[in-house]
């Protein structure tokens, strides 16, 4: 008799039911890299940010130290030799402090040979201060020389690092706002230091103040106007800065009715051949007293937005911790299913496949079934239902994850991961024929918006803004919440009057959106546009274009769209 053929033996059912195992510990795994590979590089962004924002802060510091430097060595050279001691000393004291924060600046940012040539013109400023440690001021023409090597040692300084600034800050653009305003307020130290310097020897000399130093004056105060400019416009730091514009203020007021008002008083008696109210060592530490509020400024400025950055990068540890959390539990679940499986559904199938063989042999002892095989079997199909429930709420479960790491919870559009993620993508596939165009949208004093009605109402001008993008969406487009009332749009097109229209239209749509406060206060919104375009570029390119021409946009009056070609 020909023995019938197994079609289900044990050993095709043991491979086919642990290949399905393999297939989902596969699957699982790779899941479970994707988030957190994701999470990790936002952890390690953010704390690549702290570091190279201790970067920043370590060169301003150096170049406020050189500008203290400056102040306490004019001093040295205009003191009598009664207080000599004592301004030798400070001046010690001083370029102790600025050797030691020199030192600190790491080798990435200024090179060994960069490093050494900056010492040494540094030390041949020092050597010609170093001549008035015991000497009294009698050559004006040497004095100021030495006055001007002092200033030519920091501007030295400051070619060789600040220059380079964009090449070590390698901050998403957000930050640039609060970088620049932060350099801003080391360059206002600067400035005001080198303004007082131009009064020293003339004071001294008790001659007018020659006509190249008061050209130089004129402009040292245009560059400080420009320079309280730029710190007027506050940005997102505002929010986790509360009082610093006001602080900022009353230091501006300060100096102008210290410092500036001094300097004009003897601007006006000199021009008059008037003796001067004050002479060159007295207005030497007055002027110098008067600089202190500036390196406090800029000391609590850095502070609060290093602090910012810090707690950004603990949100995004505790945002990875929670990633590695989750999954260790998906993958203990796992490995419960892979056990449950095998022994409430695998062997009950090898024993009803071992009972089905017996009987087609005809040995029927083969076909008992015990009474545990017998629970076995009545469990199967619960079993099986049960497996179902468990992959649908792990599947449930990872589309939730995936949703939450690329979604923005307040507007439901792209968070900037994600919206990194797909704008380069789509920025890989332009051309010239069909180039990637990236607008920059940003509203209009929102802060204010905030102030005077606060959050909650706040949040639904951002609901607002993001559903008027989506309505006015194409397939295709990458719409992303970029950050604060920011938000960004990335697509291809062809034309050029496609990007003015399609501008134009959104920014009518949202002129006549209209809100109520808690109170029912009616009041509309405005934006400002930033528009850039390219292929063959890195994002990161487009996306600095686009914020430029937003911060243009804003700067030139707001709710403007800047950026379009027939304005560039």
């Amino acid at each position: 008799m020909k023995k019938p053929k197994n079609t289900s033996s044990p050993s095709n059912v043991l491979r086919y039911l642990w290949g399905c195992a393999g297939a989902t510990i596969v699957l699982t795994s790779i899941l479970s890299w994707w988030l957190l590979s994701g999470s990790w590089q936002a952890w390690n962004s953010a704390k690549n940010d702290v570091t190279q924002f201790d970067n920043f802060y370590l060169v301003l510091r150096v170049s406020n130290d050189l500008a203290s430097e400056r102040a306490y060595a004019n001093e040295l050279v205009l003191s009598p030799l009664e207080t000599k001691t004592k301004a030798w000393q400070a001046l010690q004291t001083s370029r102790q402090l600025t050797d030691s924060d020199l030192n600190k600046i790491p080798a990435n940012l200024l090179s060994q040979a960069l490093m050494a040539a900056t010492v040494d013109q540094l030390q041949r400023s020092r050597q010609s201060i170093d001549y008035y440690q015991d000497k009294v001021l009698k050559d004006p023409i040497k004095a100021q020389s030495a006055i001007n090597e002092m200033v030519a040692a920091t501007d030295f300084y400051h070619e060789a690092l600040f220059q380079h600034t964009s090449a070590f800050l390698m901050l998403e653009p957000s930050a640039l706002g609060p970088i620049l305003r932060a350099q801003a307020l080391g360059e206002l130290r600067d400035a005001t230091g080198r303004l007082g310097s131009q009064l020293l020897i003339p004071l001294a000399t008790h001659m007018p103040i020659p006509l190249h130093n008061n050209e130089a004056l004129s402009r040292g105060m245009e560059r400080i106007d420009v320079l309280w400019w730029l710190l007027r416009t506050q940005g997102e730091e505002a929010g986790f800065l509360p009082g610093f514009p006001q602080r900022l203020e009353t230091v501006r007021h300060q100096f102008e009715k210290q410092g500036v008002a001094l300097i004009k008083t003897l601007q006006a008696e000199s021009e008059k051949g008037m003796v001067y109210s004050v002479n060159a060592d007295s207005f030497a530490l007055s002027y110098h007293g008067s600089l202190t509020s500036f390196n406090e400024l800029l000391d609590t400025y850095l502070k609060g937005v290093r602090k910012h950055y810090v707690s950004a990068k603990q949100e995004a540890l505790l945002h990875l911790l929670m990633v590695v959390a989750i999954l260790g539990v998906l993958c203990l679940l796992t490995i419960g299913m892979i056990y449950y499986i095998r022994t409430r559904v695998l062997q009950p199938i090898l024993r009803l496949n071992q009972i089905t063989t017996g009987i087609i042999a005809g040995h029927h002892q083969d076909a008992l079934m015990d009474e545990s095989t017998a629970e076995e079997v009545q469990e199967l199909f619960s079993s099986l239902g049960t497996l179902g429930n468990k992959l649908r709420e792990q599947t449930q479960l990872s589309k939730m994850l995936q949703r939450q790491s690329e979604e923005d919870p307040l507007t439901h559009l792209f968070n900037r991961r994600a919206f990194d993620a797909l704008a380069g993508s789509l920025l890989a596939k332009a051309n010239r024929d069909h180039p990637a165009w990236l607008i920059m949208i940003d509203v209009d004093r929102f802060k204010s918006i905030n102030d005077t009605w606060g959050h909650p109402t706040g949040d639904k001008v951002l609901v607002a803004l993001a559903t008027t993008l989506m309505k006015f969406s194409r397939p295709g487009d990458v719409i992303a919440r970029l950050g604060g009332e920011e938000f960004g749009v990335m697509f291809r097109t062809q034309g050029h009057e496609d990007i003015a229209g399609y501008t134009s239209r959104i920014q009518n749509e949202i002129r006549r959106l209209r809100f109520e406060g808690p109170k029912g206060e009616a009041f509309s919104i405005t934006a400002s546009f930033g528009v850039a375009y390219g292929w063959q570029r890195e994002l990161s390119e487009v996306i600095a274009e686009a914020d430029a021409r937003l911060y243009e946009a804003k700067n030139s009056g707001r709710d403007r769209v800047c950026g379009l070609p027939e304005n560039r």
